[in-house]
């Protein structure tokens, strides 16, 4: 059994046609949907890139990981993917972005254009202080129509060239893309034809009212100078955001003709997902870093050969993905993952002794408190450490426009659903003591880079912080 795993950047659960999206055009992602155990309610474990990513490659959710924030990437310490299974026999090949530190050591087989995380997002180290980002009016600004072939063209055909050099069956290629994540330089062919379909019409969600927001919300509005997308401005990144999704799907659908192409298919599991989401003016929200269904809900796909095809709707995470793999290789998972293998969901249609939730959480810039979210059946469970928590029922409430939280008092089974999801968040970690030791750590690491008492700097060149995992999880 080998294993291709390509890991997107910023792509939404809803944004895909077989999602329902009205906009989308995705025929490759849809084919593999098709042919997978799609997973219709997987969640980021921290919608933001290197959170996001550490999770995925160690299986650790990011309060274990203390890879808080875009500043503080993961450096290999806890074993992630490659170096266990480097251990058992199978090589990792990684091709594309990674976020991690470019310090580490992580076991890869090969490497190639890693995508390091090269210089901190001094953002996290201001959190309380209620700033705006900086710079963040050229993103607005950016989008538009590229020139050249871009990083994905050139990171797709390393991988189409990796794929037609003979291997010995048994190892895992992972493909990290960049595409869709902002600014959206994409194709004047494909701008050309996504502003025809998108229109004049926004969708009603990205216009006030904004019945959701709290004050943390409020303050990442702010961060991320969401009053700057006026109509306009949100209309062009919706032109380039969907364009640039199907700029991704032709990337994806070169993958799959290469893995049929040279008969893969037979014996290659393919895994498609996305660090997090893209908010895109939904709940006047921008970027990802939030709880909200565009940020947080990923795609999932998983396709292995000897198992049909079938939709599966259990709360899942991106956590679970490593312990997956080792189930699908036949190797134990590391004892320590937080996540679940999703095998058995695979095989059997149902697993009785996984958790039935998924877990996210932030602690990063733009938001003064920490933000955790428990997805349980219907519901969605947002707990902040500085506001009341948010409950929404996903399927009365898709657009998430109608917060529950207010009605428990008189409500006995929206207390009920309150009260377990409170207690599944505990279960798994404190959230106010995940808070202070997310901050802690933040401002140790604003003293140690010598920065000033206010925000006036981007980013930073030079050192780049290492986390300080739980002593338990260091191999």
């Amino acid at each position: 059994m080998n294993i291709v795993t390509i890991i997107s950047d910023e792509h939404s659960y809803q944004a895909m046609a077989n999602a329902g999206n009205m906009y989308a055009e995705t025929p490759n992602l849809d084919r593999l949907a098709s042919m997978a155990q799609d997973f219709t309610a997987a969640y980021s474990s921290c919608p933001v890139c290197a959170p996001a990513r550490a999770s995925w490659f160690t299986g650790q959710y990011v309060c274990n990981l203390g890879t808080w924030d875009n500043s503080t990437p993961y450096d290999g310490r806890v074993y992630g993917m490659a170096s266990w299974l480097k251990e058992k026999g199978i090589p990792v090949h990684h091709i594309g972005k990674t976020h991690f530190h470019p310090d580490g050591d992580y076991g890869f087989a090969s490497l190639q254009s890693p995508g390091f995380l090269e210089s901190p997002d001094l953002g996290c180290y201001y959190r309380d202080d209620n700033v705006r980002r900086l710079g963040t009016e050229k993103r607005f600004q950016r989008i538009g129509i590229k020139t050249k072939p871009s990083h994905d063209d050139e990171l797709v055909e390393m991988a189409l060239k990796w794929l037609d050099e003979p291997h010995e069956d048994g190892w895992v290629l992972n493909i990290g893309l960049l595409d869709p994540h902002f600014p959206f330089y994409v194709t004047q062919e494909h701008w050309d034809h996504f502003a025809s379909v998108v229109g004049d019409k926004l969708p009603s969600g990205v216009l006030p009212p904004f019945t959701s927001l709290n004050g943390p919300l409020e303050s990442l509005r702010k961060y991320f100078a969401a009053e700057l997308a006026d109509e306009e401005i949100t209309r062009r990144a919706f032109i380039g955001y969907y364009a640039a999704i199907k700029e991704l799907d032709d990337h994806i659908g070169e993958i799959l003709g290469k893995l049929e192409e040279k008969g893969l298919l037979e014996n290659t599991a393919v895994i498609y997902t996305s660090d997090h989401g893209e908010q895109l003016g939904y709940h006047g929200m921008w970027w990802k870093c939030c709880m909200f269904e565009q940020s947080a809900h990923i795609p999932m796909m998983i396709y292995h050969p000897d198992i049909p095809a079938k939709k599966i709707s259990d709360s899942v995470s991106i956590a679970d993905l490593l312990p997956t793999m080792c189930g699908m290789l036949g190797v134990e998972a590391p004892s320590d993952c937080d996540g679940q293998s999703l095998y058995g969901l695979m095989r059997d249609g149902r697993d009785p002794g996984r958790r039935d939730y998924a877990f996210s959480e932030y602690n990063a810039h733009g938001l003064p408190g920490g933000m955790y979210m428990i997805r349980w059946g219907k519901y969605k469970y947002v707990f902040y450490t500085d506001a009341d928590p948010q409950l929404f029922d996903e399927e009365a409430d898709p657009a998430e426009d109608h917060d529950l939280f207010p009605l428990a008092s008189g409500d006995p089974e929206i207390a009920r659903v309150i009260s377990e999801c409170r207690n599944k968040l505990y279960s798994i970690c404190d959230p106010y003591e995940v808070n202070r030791r997310s901050k802690d750590f933040q401002a140790r690491m604003k003293k140690k880079l010598g920065l000033p008492d206010s925000y006036t700097l981007e980013r930073s060149v030079g050192y780049v912080p290492h986390p300080e995992y739980r002593k338990s999880l260091i191999h």
